[in-house]
């Protein structure tokens, strides 16, 4: 029986084996741990803290402006972009992916990875 940590990085594995655009992809807790990495490189604790940070920052807009539970962030840079999935409170998802990617297909991808992230997590 595999663990969830091995559950989690398995899901991981499978979403970025779905798309070339995604350079990148992590979960992390609320409080800015990370719990799975595979974001490369040595970035992942400040990946983490910042996401962390976006997130926190994401659920106290939309709850001041009432539109409804925070679900997700898209930042577009120049070079690359950063979604941010929420799951459930408890975690939330991260990828990098390269500029001009397909979001259409990385957030189909994704969001069911965020539904399979939140039956594992």
């Amino acid at each position: 029986m595999a663990t969830k940590q091995e559950k989690i990085n398995a899901i991981l594995n499978d979403l970025k084996m779905a798309t070339a655009d995604i350079q990148g992809l992590g979960v992390i807790s609320p409080d800015g741990m990370m719990i799975a990495d595979q974001l490369g490189g040595n970035q992942g604790d400040a990946t983490a803290a910042m996401g962390a940070a976006l997130g926190s920052l994401a659920k106290r807009v939309t709850t001041t402006l009432k539109v409804g539970e925070f679900q997700e962030v898209n930042i577009r840079g120049s070079n690359a972009g950063i979604l941010l999935f929420d799951i459930e409170g408890r975690a939330a998802l991260i990828l990098t992916v390269s500029k001009g990617a397909n979001l259409g297909l990385v957030f189909l991808e994704a969001r069911q990875a965020q539904e399979q992230l939140a039956q594992t997590i």
